[in-house]
Formats: C-alpha cells, sequence, structure tokens
C-alpha cells in the first residue's frame, strides 16, 4: 500500500467552538510531512495548494512526495451555501463545473490522474427545502460533464451522511454506486472515507466490496470514531476488527491506490499522529498478510464463527496459529 496524508491537516484546524495547531505556509506543510515516518505522498487540496503552481511542483520534487490525489473544495466558498453541482442556480452548477474542470486539467502537471471531492453542501436540512428530482437530475448531469472533460482523470465522489448539510445528497454506498451507474462513465468512482462509513451505519468491508466489484473503489480515507460522528481519529483505536476485515478484502481485490490519512490532530504532535496512522495501517497490513483466506472462508462456508474469532485472535497476537 502507498499511504498519503490531506495537506489540509498539516496547517491551522478548527471545529465549531475552537482552533488548534497553528496557520502554516505551504512549505511548512511540506517540511512537517518530510518527517512523517512511513509517509509517500500527499493529498493536496485545490484551490487552497495551487495558489503557486510552480511552487508545488517543486516542493513535491525537492521532498520526493507523490500526490495521491487532488481533494476539491466546493464547500468553503460562500458561492456554496446552497450547494455547488445540486444548487438550483444553474450560474452557481456551472462555476462549480469549471472549478472541477480545472482541477482536473491541473493534477496531470503534478503527476495525479485522480480527483476526490465531498459534496457536503448539496443536500438538504429540512422537509420542501430540495426538489429532490431537480437536485439527481442536476447532480447526475453535473458529474457528467465533469468527467467528459478527459477520460485518462478519474473524478472521485465522497460520500457521507451529514455536516454541514443534514442530508447530504451523496450520503451513503448504496447512493455514490447509484451515482456512478447514473453517469455510466469509467472515470467515475467513489472514495471511500471508513470513518463515513461507520457513521452511515455499513460495515466498512462490505462497502469496499460493493464498490469493487463494480470497479468503482477508486480512493480511500482512513480513520476512526465511534459511529455516532465523523470524529476523524487515529484509526484503529476504535473498530480494530473492522480494519483487519477492511484489510482482509483489499487485498482480496488487489486494490493498488492510495490510502490517505483523514485524521484531525487536533492539539497533539502533527508528526507523531501521522505516523502512528501509518504505522496501525501496516501492520494490519502484516495482520492480513498472515491471515489466510482459504482457511477464513472454509470456517465461514461451515458457520463456525468462533472458530474464525480464535483464529483472527492468534494471528493478531501471533500466536502461531496456521
Amino acid at each position: 500500500m502507498k499511504y498519503s496524508v490531506i495537506t489540509g491537516f498539516l496547517g491551522k484546524l478548527q471545529d465549531r467552538f475552537t482552533e488548534y495547531q497553528t496557520e502554516r505556509s505551504l512549505e511548512e506543510k511540506f517540511k512537517l510531512a518530510s518527517q512523517i515516518k512511513g509517509l509517500n505522498g500527499l493529498e493536496v487540496c485545490y484551490p487552497l495548494d495551487f495558489k503557486d503552481p510552480e511552487l508545488l511542483k517543486n516542493l513535491l520534487n525537492k521532498h520526493n512526495l507523490e500526490v495521491s490525489s487532488v481533494n476539491v473544495n466546493l464547500k468553503k466558498e460562500s458561492r456554496w451555501a446552497w450547494g455547488s453541482l445540486t444548487c438550483s442556480e444553474e450560474k452557481v452548477r456551472m462555476q462549480a463545473v469549471q472549478v472541477l474542470r480545472k482541477a482536473m486539467n491541473l493534477a496531470p502537471e503534478i503527476g495525479c490522474r485522480l480527483l476526490t471531492v465531498c459534496l457536503l453542501n448539496d443536500g438538504h436540512d429540512y422537509s420542501f427545502q430540495m426538489d429532490y428530482r431537480k437536485a439527481w437530475k442536476y447532480l447526475v448531469e453535473g458529474v457528467k460533464k465533469v468527467a467528459r472533460c478527459r477520460d485518462d482523470v478519474k473524478l472521485s465522489i465522497e460520500y457521507k451522511m451529514s455536516e454541514p448539510s443534514v442530508h447530504t445528497i451523496v450520503g451513503n454506498v448504496g447512493k455514490a454506486l447509484y451515482l456512478c451507474e447514473e453517469v455510466g462513465r469509467n472515470n467515475v468512482g467513489v472514495t471511500l472515507d471508513i470513518g463515513h462509513a461507520l457513521y452511515a451505519g455499513e460495515n466498512p468491508a462490505e462497502s469496499a466490496c460493493l464498490l469493487a466489484e463494480k470497479g468503482r473503489l477508486f480512493h480511500i480515507h482512513i480513520n476512526d470514531n465511534f459511529r455516532n460522528w465523523d470524529w476523524d481519529l487515529i484509526p484503529g483505536f476504535v473498530n480494530f476488527w473492522d480494519y483487519i476485515e477492511f484489510f482482509f478484502y483489499l487485498r482480496e481485490y488487489g486494490y493498488q491506490g492510495w490510502i490517505a490519512m483523514d485524521v484531525f490532530p487536533k492539539n497533539m504532535d502533527v508528526i507523531e499522529v501521522f505516523g502512528k496512522s501509518i504505522e496501525f495501517a501496516k501492520n494490519i497490513e502484516h495482520i492480513v498478510g498472515n491471515i489466510s483466506p482459504t482457511k477464513i472462508f472454509q470456517l465461514m462456508g461451515e458457520r463456525k464463527i468462533p472458530q474464525i474469532f480464535s483464529y483472527l485472535q492468534k494471528k493478531s497476537l501471533n500466536l502461531g496459529e496456521k
């Protein structure tokens, strides 16, 4: 696996009540990233990280880092307050399409062929606030317009149930997959954020299987939570077994994409938080590497659930079970 960190988490952070970390320039963010053990690349943010494209290229070369994806922000600016690709105003929808197209054209210049976007303002808070029929139509049309821009760059839609909208239009794996099928283009897929899947009441491994079966699993974000909110905790602190199952099926499908750390370091040491997050993921890779799929599927077929758990326990504790 190749691991990256979203650049947005390397600078100043805030939630609804307070601020964390300090404001950092792009150069300072790269300096931090270069100190994270096991890091292979960065998920850069558009438009924030592209104020000086030449500087971005130089920093990538200087620190020998790849770009896992370009994360397009269609939520921060006031023009997206009533949605982007689903806004009732055609002018705003076309602006959103143009932003995505521009990012799609810039991505290959920094060696990247993947865009990811989470349409968090595209949704509703109240009944009768949104004409669902028109909104879905606008969404499909907008994604098609972006995807047609160029076939050699992928567009990956990240789903999430809520925030800031109470109900986002692409809130779970089923709707994300349905959107891909409606659009019907090979370069449109899904970013599976484990925290979003947990918060949506999903089993991340099952969600990965649904997407992989259709060739739509384009990108992965990892973090953790207690299934009650998208807390972006260090991965594995809460849902350890879910992570083992998730990585088990990634191996089954031969996943070759990136895994990005979508973790909120809050007031902790940034280098340590992301270094330990990558260390955890690599440890899970190691555990899964010692698990026999033949053994698992045999026990699964025999419905010997306690034996599966015993086998996995011994593997995770390195007790020599074969």
